[in-house]
């Protein structure tokens, strides 16, 4: 359980790969929220703290970008993780995810336990890594690597 308590906005227009992702992050510990459109995505999450975003990028009522934009816009948060998922390999989708804040990028179809890791990775808070160097506990790579900034 991995991702326990960490609460997570999927966004994906086709149905079926938004339940396969929400109930393979849920097993994980994760809480999910999923939606299928940019407006779906903003009003079930409307008042709700959110602790990373994965987002197809292509969506019907617009892309992941704008997603990502409108979030910002709402809470002000700029810092808040987001993983790209999109079934264009193209150098050009890959820089326009990066050039709006997606700090990972995947291809559809994506290895549910690589997303995982990134997302284990991505939401590693400090706090944490420091309270495992005070209680003199081993840290995991990502808590080593926080630690030795």
């Amino acid at each position: 359980m991995r991702l326990l308590g960490l609460k997570i906005l999927l966004v994906e227009d086709d149905v079926d790969n938004l339940e396969l992702l929400a109930s393979f992050l849920e097993g994980e510990g994760a809480i999910t929220f999923g939606a299928s459109s940019i407006a779906a995505a903003l009003l079930q999450t409307e008042g709700r703290e959110l602790d990373a975003v994965v987002s197809d990028l292509d969506l019907a009522d617009g892309d992941g970008c704008a997603l990502l934009a409108a979030l910002r816009a709402r809470d002000g948060r700029t810092d808040r993780p987001a993983i790209a998922v999109t079934g264009y390999s193209e150098q050009k989708w890959r820089a326009k995810a990066a050039s709006c804040g997606f700090e990972r990028f995947a291809v559809k179809p994506y290895s549910l336990e690589g997303l995982v890791d990134w997302l284990v990775e991505l939401t590693a808070r400090p706090q944490n890594a420091a309270l495992a160097e005070f209680c003199h506990a081993s840290p995991g790579p990502v808590a080593r690597a926080r630690l030795a900034r």
